[in-house]
């Protein structure tokens, strides 16, 4: 009966190996980034196979812990065969946070817009009762109610983030707090994250690890460019030759991964059967994974020993 005992065993002796290679020796800084993503990607893996043995009768559970880890194993691939991939995978980040915190502020906007068209809708309204209720303030307070009740619930036809704060709030509040409070935070926030990044690509472009696989002159605005992988799943899987092996985990995971017929009707329940076939298949996942980690290991181990002897 295969189970991810063996799996869990092999990441924990994989990083203590990291662990006794690393201290053995003092390491540049091209090499401490290979030996950090070693470690986060043994991390991250120990992580999901813990929490799928807690629920491994969880189908959808299963699916997303095959899908991850085939990605990871496509990952470790390209680490192996392309050489600057380490740099692309590692600084990629720093172009995520711009790009989520962008897409943030943009929703933010967006439903500041529609607040303030509704609030204006809203107040003409209001005018309009005031003046024909003027001389009964209950019956304008009852009305007012009607119509505000009215707005929140045409709000609640559509998607929102921040306008579900207008039954707390109202609508002037609401629109001061996130025009004059949210706002500035969001923008702030890119603010913060476009220098960040920008003052990693000056930094990058001036250190000797990363001349040594691109060329940018004195342009630091080409940095995350040549950084950037826009390369979809399936193009990478190709690259390493994963191609097949990708495409039917995609076609096996997908399914109950997205809102399909099979994945509303089908039963969140794995049977032994197929549960055991996943095993096998996570198994060999993580023993390539390892193997491929390894070989880094090794060759930075290689690279630590040619600067000795230079030296």
């Amino acid at each position: 009966m295969e189970n991810l005992t063996i799996s869990l065993e092999s990441l924990a002796n994989l990083s203590h190996k990291l662990t006794v290679a690393e201290s053995t020796f003092l390491t540049s800084s091209d090499m401490s980034i290979k030996y950090e993503i070693s470690y986060k990607i043994i991390d991250k893996l120990s992580n999901i196979i813990t929490e799928l043995t807690l629920s491994d009768d969880d189908l959808s559970k299963h699916s997303s812990t095959l899908r991850y880890i085939l990605e990871t194993l496509i990952t470790s691939d390209l680490l192996l065969k392309e050489e600057d991939y380490f740099l692309k995978l590692y600084y990629s980040i720093y172009v995520q946070q711009v790009n989520k915190t962008k897409a943030m502020l943009f929703r933010l906007k967006n439903e500041i817009l529609v607040l303030k068209e509704y609030a204006t809708s809203y107040k003409t309204e209001i005018a309009s009762l005031e003046e024909k209720y003027a001389s009964n303030p209950i019956l304008l307070d009852i009305k007012s109610e009607e119509i505000f009740q009215a707005y929140k619930k045409t709000l609640q036809n559509d998607i929102y983030i921040f306008l579900n704060q207008l039954e707390e709030y109202g609508f002037d509040f609401l629109l001061e707090q996130l025009e004059k409070v949210i706002l500035p935070q969001y923008i702030k926030k890119v603010e913060e994250y476009i220098n960040l990044k920008e003052e990693k690509a000056k930094e990058l472009m001036s250190k000797e690890y990363f001349k040594k696989y691109f060329s940018v002159g004195h342009q630091y605005s080409k940095v995350f460019k040549l950084l950037e992988d826009k390369r979809s799943w399936s193009q990478k899987a190709e690259v390493v030759g994963l191609n097949e092996e990708y495409k039917i985990n995609y076609e096996t995971t997908s399914s109950l991964l997205h809102f399909t017929s099979y994945s509303l009707l089908t039963a969140n329940t794995i049977d032994q059967e197929e549960k055991e076939y996943n095993y096998m298949i996570i198994n060999q996942y993580v023993k390539k994974i390892c193997t491929n980690i390894s070989a880094l290991s090794k060759a930075m181990l290689l690279d630590i020993f040619n600067i000795i002897h230079v030296k």
